[in-house]
C-alpha cells in the first residue's frame, strides 16, 4: 500500500474480514495513528467494497471521548482507507491477565466510560457488536475507549445478531441466544458491560467453561451471583451489577440508567475488604 500524503506507514500488523491494519505516523503532528485499508485480495470484490465503505461511514461520524476517534478518510490509487487514533495502547485484557480483580475505583471508572459510549451509540441508533476486554483500550491518563472498526453497527442490523456468534460467551446477553426474550437492542450491550464489570470486580468471568457453555448458562440465567464470587464488597456493587445483568431485558437498565448507576457508584468509593467489627467498650468499675 502506498502511504497517503502526510503519513508514514509501518508494516501491516493485522487483518479482519475486509481490511488490513497498519501502524502509521501522522507526520505533521508526529502522532502515532492506525490506518486501515481495504485488503489487497478484495480490491475487485464489490461486496467487500460496500462493507468497507459502510464501516468508514459509520466510524467517521463518531465523536465521543470513549470511542476510538477517526481522523481522516480517503483513497490512494483506488484503495480506500481511514485513519484512527492509535490502537497500540494497553487493553483491558492485558490488565486482567493475572486473574485478579482490579481496584474497585478503577473498575467502576472503566465501566462508566463504556456506559457513556453505549449511551452515545444508542442516541445515534447504533449498537456495539462484541463487548469484551480485548476491545477496550486503556490509554493513560486518558479515558477508556471502545475500539470501533467493524464493531459499531446500525441498530437495524441487531436482528441478524441472534443465533450468530457475535458476542463472546462470557459476556453474552440471554436474548442473543433466545428468541423468546424480545428483540435484540442495545440492552444486550448493557448486559455485556455488567458481565465485564463483574469480571473486573471478581477477577473471574460470571460463567466458567467454554464459550458455548458460557453462552448456554447466560441463556438459562445460571450465573453465579457476584456476592458468591466476591464476598465483602458493599451492597452497591451487587445492586449495580445485578441491574446491568438482569436476565429479562425489559427489566434491565438502559444505557442512560447504567450511566446514572455507575456515576453514583463512582461517587461512593467502595473498599474491597470486610467490614471491621466494632470493639466492645469496657465498662469502668466504680
Amino acid at each position: 500500500m502506498k502511504a497517503p500524503d502526510g503519513y508514514e506507514l509501518g508494516s501491516p500488523y493485522a487483518k479482519d474480514k475486509t481490511g488490513t491494519f497498519y501502524r502509521a505516523v501522522q507526520l505533521k503532528l508526529d502522532r502515532a495513528v492506525t490506518l486501515k485499508t481495504l485488503r489487497e485480495d478484495l480490491l475487485d470484490n464489490p461486496r467487500a467494497r460496500v462493507l468497507f465503505d459502510e464501516e468508514r461511514r459509520l466510524v467517521s461520524g463518531l465523536e465521543h471521548p470513549n470511542l476510538l476517534l477517526t481522523f481522516n478518510t480517503g483513497s490512494v490509487d483506488g484503495v480506500p482507507y481511514f485513519v484512527t487514533e492509535s490502537t497500540s495502547e494497553p487493553t483491558l485484557a492485558e490488565a486482567l491477565t493475572r486473574g485478579e480483580p482490579l481496584a474497585e475505583t478503577r473498575a467502576v471508572a472503566i465501566a462508566l466510560g463504556i456506559a457513556r459510549a453505549l449511551h452515545y451509540l444508542e442516541q445515534n441508533e447504533l449498537i456495539y457488536k462484541n463487548i469484551r476486554q480485548h476491545n477496550i483500550l486503556l490509554p493513560r491518563p486518558s479515558t477508556p475507549k471502545l475500539v470501533t472498526f467493524r464493531y459499531v453497527r446500525s441498530i437495524a442490523e441487531a436482528k441478524s445478531f441472534r443465533g450468530a456468534n457475535v458476542q463472546s460467551g462470557s459476556y453474552c446477553a440471554p436474548e442473543l441466544v433466545r428468541d423468546d426474550l424480545g428483540p435484540v437492542t442495545i440492552k444486550a450491550n448493557v448486559y455485556g458491560l455488567g458481565a465485564l464489570l463483574y469480571r473486573m470486580l471478581a477477577g473471574v468471568p460470571p460463567v466458567a467453561g467454554t464459550s458455548a457453555e458460557a453462552r448456554a448458562a447466560h441463556a438459562r440465567g445460571r450465573v453465579k451471583p457476584l456476592k458468591e464470587a466476591k464476598p465483602f464488597l458493599r451492597d452497591r456493587a451487587y445492586a449495580t451489577v445485578g441491574a446491568l445483568m438482569r436476565h429479562d431485558p425489559r427489566r434491565r437498565a438502559a444505557p442512560a440508567a447504567a450511566v446514572s448507576l455507575l456515576q453514583a457508584y463512582k461517587k461512593d468509593p467502595l473498599v474491597t475488604r470486610p467490614p471491621q467489627k466494632k470493639k466492645k467498650k469496657r465498662r469502668r468499675r466504680r
